[in-house]
């Protein structure tokens, strides 16, 4: 294998519209800055993505702090995210409260575009919304992804994927952060335990299963006819679901925690268990982390940043 490098870094500021290519993005506990920081929600406050409304994929978005800008029709209108307007969302059953709102008339012009009553969410910083423990282990949050802060996948995946399918497979359809560069083995990512990008080191904890998102043309946000049998026959494992790319976390020892007793030393970074996807053959990673608190924050002395072009380190 090669030097590794990263190739790829996006990230995706409202849930299930359309990302943005970075050059370089600040990381912390949450995953990329700014990374599904925004979520919509129906009159019900449950989360709405492509999967129900492909039209979302055709939203541009730009972040900056708690304001977002949206463009979808050739129209543009500026988000404000109101801390006196709280909102409980719920994402794939989790719910997660003192959520803010924004002006109505965003949501009314959202609401008239997509054809369907939305909310825009979004998530501060002193939301919580806890990563499975029974993967990752105590002491993990995300925002509005599916589960994990940060999905991994590896360019030679994506080229082996192309080659079966008898063209190039745009790699929007997966919605990767990290796209990792570099010979290694078609599906590599499936064994790494860990990826070291700079100064930034992620722990690999559960394979990504996949839903009906990759057969959505990014351009047309139709679906593409046989794409989710084909990769079904490519990657379905024994429990029945299909894998592609690795759900990852930043390492413990790289996030200090508001109410920190344990030292790092004493958190068992090595203890590993089995999964379903595991026993399907795809790596799983549990950490054992005992009572360590939930709230984290990222270390405000040395911000975490990765860059185009970094040497990456696996294990």
């Amino acid at each position: 294998m090669s030097d590794l490098f990263l190739k790829s870094i996006s990230h995706y500021p409202l849930k299930s519209a359309q990302g943005l290519s970075l050059t370089a993005a600040h990381v912390n506990p949450l995953g990329l800055e700014q990374d599904r920081r925004w979520v919509l929600v129906d009159e019900h406050d449950k989360f709405i993505s492509q999967r129900s409304c492909a039209a979302m994929g055709g939203i541009h978005v730009v972040a900056e702090e708690q304001r977002l800008t949206l463009t979808f029709n050739g129209q543009t209108h500026i988000a404000y995210a109101n801390s006196n307007d709280r909102i409980t969302a719920t994402v794939w059953g989790d719910t997660v409260a003192d959520c803010w709102g924004v002006q109505h008339e965003v949501n009314q012009w959202l609401s008239a575009s997509l054809g369907l009553a939305v909310k825009l969410v979004y998530f501060p910083d002193h939301a919580i919304r806890q990563v499975d423990v029974v993967y990752a282990g105590e002491g993990y949050r995300t925002a509005f992804s599916d589960g994990y802060p940060v999905l991994v996948i590896s360019q030679s995946s994506l080229d082996e994927l192309g080659r079966l399918w008898g063209a190039p497979i745009d790699p929007r359809r997966f919605r990767a952060n990290l796209i990792i560069g570099g010979e290694c083995e078609p599906f590599a990512e499936d064994q790494w335990r860990q990826v070291t990008v700079g100064d930034v080191i992620f722990d690999l904890v559960k394979p990504c299963s996949r839903c009906v998102i990759p057969s959505l043309d990014p351009e047309t946000h139709q679906q593409t006819d046989g794409f989710l049998r084909f990769l079904a026959s490519v990657r379905r494992k024994a429990d029945g679901k299909t894998y592609l790319g690795q759900n990852a976390v930043l390492a413990r020892h790289q996030i200090v925690d508001r109410k920190n007793i344990a030292k790092p030393e004493n958190i068992g970074m090595e203890s590993h268990g089995q999964s379903i996807a595991e026993n399907a053959g795809l790596l799983h990673t549990k950490k054992e982390y005992g009572n360590a608190p939930l709230e984290s924050e990222h270390r405000e002395h040395a911000k975490l940043t990765v860059r185009l072009g970094q040497i990456v380190q696996v294990r």
